[in-house]
């Protein structure tokens, strides 16, 4: 449903740029409107309402629906919070054993290998005398 209304919404906009882009210029309105005396108001005549300026208005409207529409859907399935919930669910699921590999028998205790061995952490070294706190003045 979610690729339906995108594509509706991706088309709406290509036909709204050629809606536009169709129609006819205002004639230089502003500058007739600023010394061209056949202006008779601040931004020249609005003349008639022609078809392509009632389907412009429409097809915003329905631009501007899809858009909404589209912006709520994406709120309650983003990816973030999809994420976030996988995430979880990878915490508090236990490490399944790796398959084909056999269980240990209860009671018995695997012997180490050599390779499975890990160096012990190094101590700290200890300072042999402390060392004296700085004068103050």
């Amino acid at each position: 449903m979610v690729i339906f209304f995108t594509v509706v919404h991706v088309v709406l906009c290509v036909f709204m740029i050629f809606v536009i882009l169709l129609q006819p210029g205002k004639d230089a309105g502003m500058g007739a409107a600023l010394g061209g005396g056949a202006a008779t108001s601040a931004f020249g005549g609005r003349g008639a309402v022609t078809f392509l300026s009632k389907l412009t208005a429409i097809c915003a409207g329905l631009f501007f629906l899809t858009s909404l529409g589209l912006s709520f859907v994406g709120v309650r399935g983003s990816v973030t919070s999809s994420m976030a919930t996988k995430a979880a669910a990878a915490k508090t699921a236990a490490p399944a054993p790796a398959p084909g590999a056999a269980a240990p028998a209860p009671g018995a205790q695997a012997s180490p290998k050599a390779s499975d061995a890990q160096p012990a952490p190094a101590a700290a070294p200890t300072p042999s005398a402390p060392t004296p706190a700085p004068a103050q003045k």
